[in-house]
């Protein structure tokens, strides 16, 4: 059960993952994925806390704490630019 968990949430990272690991320019759909993944990680956890969308998942904040971090981090000028860039 906590296998199948842990796949449920992290499945929506992974995806985001797959569908910008190929041989083209993807930054534009990073920018476009990232809100929604993270929306959906947040649903998996919730579901599984059987929480209402106004309580509060201190699981879901530690992760959306690392998310957000590793958003920050790669999440430069220059990346804001060429994503404004970018003709889609």
């Amino acid at each position: 059960m906590n296998v199948d968990y842990i796949l449920a949430f992290t499945a929506p990272i992974y995806d985001a993952l797959r569908k910008t690991d190929i041989d083209m320019a993807t930054l534009h759909l990073v920018y476009e994925m990232w809100d929604s993944t993270i929306e959906k990680v947040r649903k998996v956890i919730f579901q599984h806390e059987r929480k209402t969308e106004v309580e509060h998942s201190s699981f879901f904040e530690v992760l959306n704490s690392i998310l957000i971090d590793r958003w920050t981090n790669s999440s430069t000028s220059l990346h804001c630019l060429a994503h404004s860039l970018n003709s889609r």
